[in-house]
C-alpha cells in the first residue's frame, strides 16, 4: 500500500515539475478568466473563486524543483487565497487592498517562473507552446490586478466612474478586459488611462504585448536548433 501511495506520488510530482503541467495549468486559466462573464451570480463568483484557488495551488505545485521557493510562493497563496474567499463575507476596503496586493505578488512569481520553464533548455515541444500561451494570460491577468490596486488607491486613475471605497468585482473585471485590449495593442479607446502612473504601466504593458510574441518565437527556434544540434 506504502509503495503504491508513493508512485502515485511520484507520478504526480513528475507531472506538475514537467511540462505537461504547462498544458493543465493553462486549461485552469482559461475556465478562472472566462467562465464568469457569463453567468452573473454569487454561485458562479464563488466557482470562480474555487477555480483561481486551483490555478495559485496548481502554479505553487509546478513552480520550481527548489523547496524554499515552493515555500515561499505557497506562503504568499495561502495568504491570497484566504483574502479572496474573506472578499465574499467582509468586502471592506482594507481586505479588498490587502487581497490585490498578495494575489499581484503571487502572479508576478508564477508569471516569471512559468516564462524559465517555457525558455528553458530542451526540444520545443505542444506543452512548452501552451506554456507560453499561459504566460501571455499571465501578462494580462498581473497587469489587470495591478491596474485594480492603481483604481483603490489614486483618484481619477481611469476614466471610468468613481465608487469609492466600493471597489466590486465588476470593477476587476472592466480592468482586466482594459488589460487585454492593453497587451493586444487593440487600444478601443473606451478605457482611459488618466493618471501620469497608469499612463506610465499602460505603455509598458503594451510594449510587452508587442514584444513578447517576438522574442517567444525567436527562443522557440533557437531552442529547436539547439536541441537538434545535440542529436
Amino acid at each position: 500500500m506504502n509503495t503504491s501511495r508513493s508512485g502515485i506520488f511520484m507520478r504526480f510530482k513528475e507531472f506538475w515539475l514537467g511540462d505537461e503541467s504547462l498544458t493543465a495549468f493553462l486549461l485552469l486559466l482559461f475556465i478562472a478568466i472566462f467562465l464568469g462573464p457569463f453567468v452573473d451570480s454569487l454561485q458562479v463568483r464563488l466557482l470562480t473563486s474555487l477555480l483561481f484557488s486551483l490555478v495559485m495551488i496548481a502554479g505553487v505545485v509546478s513552480m520550481s524543483q527548489h523547496a524554499a521557493i515552493r515555500f515561499a510562493a505557497g506562503m504568499v497563496a495561502c495568504i491570497a487565497i484566504t483574502l479572496r474567499w474573506l472578499k465574499h463575507v467582509m468586502p471592506t476596503p482594507t481586505i479588498m487592498k490587502l487581497g490585490t496586493i498578495a494575489v499581484l505578488i503571487f502572479m508576478i512569481i508564477l508569471t516569471g517562473v512559468t516564462l524559465a520553464k517555457v525558455f528553458s533548455k530542451g526540444r520545443v515541444t505542444s506543452h512548452k507552446i501552451m506554456g507560453a500561451i499561459a504566460v501571455y494570460l499571465l501578462f494580462g491577468l498581473t497587469w489587470s490586478l495591478l491596474y485594480g490596486l492603481l483604481d483603490q488607491l489614486l483618484p481619477n486613475a481611469f476614466s471610468l466612474p468613481p465608487i469609492g471605497d466600493n471597489f466590486i468585482p465588476e470593477r476587476q473585471e472592466t480592468l482586466t478586459y482594459f488589460s487585454f485590449v492593453t497587451l493586444t495593442t487593440m487600444g478601443y479607446g473606451d478605457i482611459i488611462p488618466t493618471h501620469a502612473i497608469t499612463r506610465m504601466f499602460v505603455v509598458v504593458e503594451g510594449l510587452c504585448g508587442q514584444l513578447y510574441p517576438a522574442t517567444l518565437l525567436a527562443r522557440l527556434v533557437s531552442l529547436e536548433l539547439m536541441s537538434q544540434g545535440d542529436t
